[in-house]
């Protein structure tokens, strides 16, 4: 029998996913002040933000097991307020160990909830036939808008600590309200049929062992993204001497070029297949990432008009040119599993967690020893070196 989903449902969900998307990038539009608290300089930063990844690793080694036995609900209800009180946090810490520490219980909380709707989201459509993840991810994209468009409206008039605080209290209060008005719809724990729980231990750990081709293609595909919401606002403010205000305008640029390419990348579909827009983007993303980034650099003593107008061209399309690559890829890992697609989705961010730390670390190394622009060359050749995969992807237009 097939599920019909109720209207009251469905936005729900859309809101858990747009609560998130706001919650998820509202720290990074404020990075050049949290890196002032700390006291730190670029590379030490770097190292600061890439110990996050401890994590991730917990949350894909064991959240798919929790969600399994006690439910959606309860994770949720967890994870969520593991999420935003950790955020409220950062901008009243000074300490680089305690920083850390809130960076790794944010960063377990943040993925540890994303599985957990993930998975709603992915049973129901399940279900129901229905085709809800685009939709979902559009809200999620719409969330990561609007906290772009909130700091680049308020950084000049409100505090660090007043901005996030405040609105950590209302996500989570729109959250919990959110939580109580699916109880009915939303998927319940279960001791039973073990064997068919999301991910267990010894099965996240196959994407590195047994198909690394995939895995590396994700973390070049990713890089650019993970190193934009990273560096993005400090490369402007220290390498282009933009305001505070001024410095967020390239990334709320990212957002909107990835934004574009995630809601027309199945029209491009219907016209040339998966290997040739995976083979175009990455150049051309990758490659304009590159190529305005530099002219930035060389154009900031001279004109900051022109230096500015480079860096929102180039972070523009390096957002533009990655945007669809996330979804292309865990669909491809999933048809080349013998996996269920929830331990791929798994597997997939474990891989991205581990390699992604060992890159972001050479990132920060060149930050520190060159400039920001000169560390961010290396995600956008790993992006150009994505159109050398040369198994990624149906070869047939859909349609």
């Amino acid at each position: 029998m097939t599920l019909i989903v109720s209207a009251r449902e469905r936005r729900n969900l859309s809101l858990l996913f747009f609560y998130f998307g706001v919650a998820a990038l509202c720290l990074a539009t404020r990075t050049p002040e949290i890196k002032h608290n700390l006291n730190v300089d670029n590379g030490t930063f770097g190292v600061l933000i890439s110990l996050g990844v401890i994590g991730p690793v917990i949350a894909y080694m064991f959240i798919g097991q929790l969600v399994h036995r006690v439910g959606v609900g309860p994770v949720v209800v967890v994870t969520s307020s593991l999420m935003y009180g950790s955020i409220a946090v950062v901008p009243h810490v000074h300490s680089p160990w305690v920083y850390v520490l809130a960076n790794i219980v944010l960063a377990a909380g943040f993925n540890s909830y994303n599985i957990a709707i993930h998975d709603q989201a992915l049973k129901r459509q399940l279900l129901s036939g229905e085709k809800s993840i685009p939709r979902l991810h559009g809200a999620w994209s719409f969330g990561t808008l609007v906290t772009t468009l909130l700091a680049i409206a308020i950084t000049s008039h409100v505090s660090l600590a007043w901005h996030i605080d405040l609105l950590m209290a209302i996500l989570w209060l729109g959250t919990m309200a959110a939580i109580f008005r699916m109880r009915p719809f939303l998927i319940k724990g279960s001791t039973e049929h073990a064997g068919d729980e999301a991910v267990k231990v010894k099965d996240i750990w196959a994407m590195l062992t047994t198909d690394r081709y995939i895995a590396f293609a994700y973390v070049c595909a990713s890089m650019i993204e993970f190193s934009t919401n990273d560096w993005v606002t400090l490369s402007s403010h220290q390498e282009i001497k933009a305001s505070a205000t001024l410095s967020i305008v390239p990334y709320l640029t990212f957002m909107i070029g990835m934004i574009i390419g995630r809601r027309g990348i199945h029209k491009l579909l219907l016209i040339k297949p998966e290997t040739y827009w995976i083979r175009i983007s990455a150049r051309i993303g990758g490659g304009g990432f590159i190529i305005f980034l530099l002219l930035a650099k060389a154009l900031a003593g001279h004109s900051f008009g022109a230096a500015f107008t480079c860096e929102i061209l180039g972070f523009f399309i390096g957002g533009l040119g990655g945007s669809f690559f996330a979804g292309v890829l865990t669909q491809i890992a999933s048809q080349r599993s013998h996996f269920p697609g929830g331990v791929v989705v798994a597997q997939l961010g474990l891989a991205l967690a581990i390699l992604s730390f060992l890159v972001k670390l050479v990132i920060s190394w060149v930050a520190q020893t060159t400039s920001i622009t000169f560390g961010l060359m290396i995600p956008g050749a790993l992006m150009v070196s994505l159109s050398l995969f040369k198994k990624l992807g149906t070869s047939k237009a859909k349609v």
